[in-house]
């Protein structure tokens, strides 16, 4: 007795469950589109970012060579890149506190940047050159303030360990001459300067009104907590505590004792 296979139904294909399929065109899914209302919006943001970035093209090849994705996506927001920073000047006027102690901010980085590459090269530990590195990012940033504000630079063009503020002139050689001594107290002197550093950012703080210029300072500050723990380091890997001279020492104790912030860049 010989046994009929069954017909297979539809087109003879099985899914991947086994079962036959019927061999009927499956009814397509609708799908949908999307409306010119929901497009404009993403067009219309997409032209003002290509607006942007051609002026911005524009503006670079004018003045020599293009810039890089970094400049286009940093450099230009922070107002150090292609964007001239004339185009960025403030128009709130200043109080005569702020303006005094954007000028002496600017020179008082220049000595904690004078003196730290000072004793690099006399001692030769890194230490002192990064950390003068970063000094010479705190003078541009505040350079870039006194230029947004529209406020003469007492730096210029002057040389390291001159200053048109003569108090900052007697700390300086002050300072200078303790660290020729040894490497322990070019260590000592160098955190003795963010103790002052710290005390005059305090002030400006609370004396300053324009957010942009508060912030800036406050990052000044936060750079000035990480350089003491720096020296302080420094010190003690030489056997040596470091003992606060300007600021409470329960200050100076929380602020070694806090961790190394790197906050966000100045540049």
């Amino acid at each position: 007795m010989s046994v009929t296979a069954a017909k297979p139904p539809g087109n003879g294909l099985k899914n991947g469950a086994g079962e036959w399929l019927s061999g009927k065109a499956p009814r397509p899914r609708p799908t949908r589109t999307r409306t010119a209302q929901s497009v404009a919006p993403w067009l219309l943001t997409a032209g003002l970012v290509g607006v942007v970035l051609v002026s911005i093209l524009i503006l670079s090849f004018k003045n020599g060579k293009p810039p890089s994705i970094r400049q286009l996506t940093t450099d230009t927001l922070s107002g150090s890149g292609v964007i001239p920073i004339a185009a960025q000047v403030a128009v709130t006027p200043l109080s005569a506190v702020d303006r005094a102690n954007l000028l002496i901010m600017r020179e008082e980085e220049k000595l904690a940047r004078d003196l730290y590459l000072e004793m690099h090269r006399l001692w030769g530990a890194s230490l002192f050159k990064s950390v003068a590195s970063e000094e010479q990012e705190h003078m541009d940033a505040m350079a870039r303030l006194l230029v947004r504000y529209q406020l003469p630079d007492p730096v210029g063009n002057n040389p390291a360990g001159r200053f048109v503020n003569t108090t900052l002139t007697t700390l300086y050689q002050s300072l200078l001459q303790r660290g020729r001594q040894s490497v322990d107290e070019a260590l000592k002197v160098c955190a003795l300067q963010e103790e002052i550093n710290i005390l005059d950012l305090d002030v400006a703080i609370q004396a300053s009104t324009p957010a942009d210029i508060r912030t800036t300072y406050m990052e000044l500050r936060r750079d000035s907590f990480n350089h003491l723990r720096a020296f302080a380091h420094g010190l003690e890997l030489r056997g040596t505590a470091y003992q606060g001279t300007r600021l409470p020492q329960q200050t100076v104790q929380t602020i070694l004792h806090g961790p190394m912030d790197r906050g966000f860049m100045l540049r």
